[in-house]
């Protein structure tokens, strides 16, 4: 088993996060029950995606987890010079969408299966693949659910993201939220006569940003920035241009510090939009409104030097520096 023919072959699925994982699931458990794991599968609502966990070596707690996400980012309105879902070695670097991130991982793990299969093991080593980590680890839940119904304990996991063979030992918390702005529609020659949930959102944008400036007082210098973060990434709404809107979405996320109260933040934001955005606009319409909702939500890791998983990655590499890093791995 060829492990760059392999990372090809995964690259070549298009597994963007809207899309099915099936086809990469199907490919990569084959190679892995050809090599001797045992194989089993959780899916989402839809049964359209599903996640991958496979042990070989003998039942029982303990062992090692070797864990990847099978789903890649979009490549839409990027200037690729080729086909990102066709892999390319150009010189010594392999361009495809997901090279990286992070299925060269994958598919140097599974590469290693026949010699994992024909090892005597006194622990097992499981394969973990899940789906839709890139729109906040939302699809690794069901696989943790599984493992917890099944009494399956590992020691300790090893996330193979891109970390350019550093070994990183914290990451920030973070989550997905969607604020719902619910004003009333009046025509816009009368503003004063209904309440624009376009203009609501600015506000809240705003005072996104006020809470983030506030956070930036409490530091981590092992992390860059060395604070929690607040930023609204995505705004729908509006239907006119003379017309004051009805409804204005905004998605938008935080990145905590991992020993920190996330939650916090987020009650933060939603009482001082309930205090110093709302009583405005619930005076031109009382039922002006912010319906915030928890769409993905994951925990941060906390440094820990002398953890099984810290004490192994230096061991196989020689590392004697720890990361941390704001994104989740």
């Amino acid at each position: 088993m060829n492990t760059l023919d392999i990372v090809k072959d995964l690259i070549g699925f298009d597994t963007t996060s809207r899309n099915s994982n099936l086809a990469l699931i199907d490919y990569a458990q084959a190679l892995l029950e050809k090599s001797g794991a045992r194989c089993r599968r959780t899916y989402d609502e839809g049964n359209a995606k599903a996640n991958l966990f496979a042990t070989f070596g003998p039942d029982g707690d303990g062992g090692f987890v070797l864990s990847g996400h099978t789903d890649v980012v979009p490549v839409d309105g990027q200037d690729w010079s080729s086909n990102p879902f066709k892999p390319e070695v150009r010189g010594s670097k392999l361009f495809g969408r997901g090279a990286c991130d992070m299925k060269g991982f994958v598919g140097t793990a599974l590469a290693l299966a026949p010699e994992i299969g024909k090892a005597r093991l006194k622990k097992p080593i499981h394969f973990a693949l899940s789906y839709d980590e890139e729109v906040g680890c939302a699809g690794v839940k069901g696989l943790l659910d599984d493992l917890k119904a099944q009494n399956l304990k590992p020691a300790l996991a090893i996330i193979g993201e891109p970390t350019l063979m550093k070994i990183v030992g914290a990451h920030k918390g973070g989550a997905k939220l969607v604020t719902r702005c619910c004003g009333r529609e009046h025509h816009s020659s009368g503003p004063e006569k209904g309440a624009n949930a376009v203009m609501m959102a600015g506000e809240f944008v705003a005072l996104l940003d006020k809470v983030w400036d506030e956070l930036r007082a409490d530091i981590d210098s092992r992390f860059d920035p060395p604070h929690s973060t607040v930023q609204a990434t995505v705004i729908h709404g509006g239907t006119a241009v003379n017309i004051l809107a009805k409804e204005t979405e905004v998605t938008w996320e935080y990145r905590a510090l991992p020993d920190r109260n996330p939650n916090a933040i987020i009650a933060r934001i939603k009482h001082r939009a309930a205090a110093e955005i709302l009583p405005k606009y619930q005076q031109r319409a009382p039922e002006a409104a912010f319906h915030t909702t928890l769409h993905a939500q994951y925990p941060g890791l906390v440094m820990d030097e002398d953890s099984a998983a810290i004490r192994l990655a230096r061991e196989l590499t020689g590392a004697n520096q720890m990361e941390a890093v704001s994104w989740r791995g």
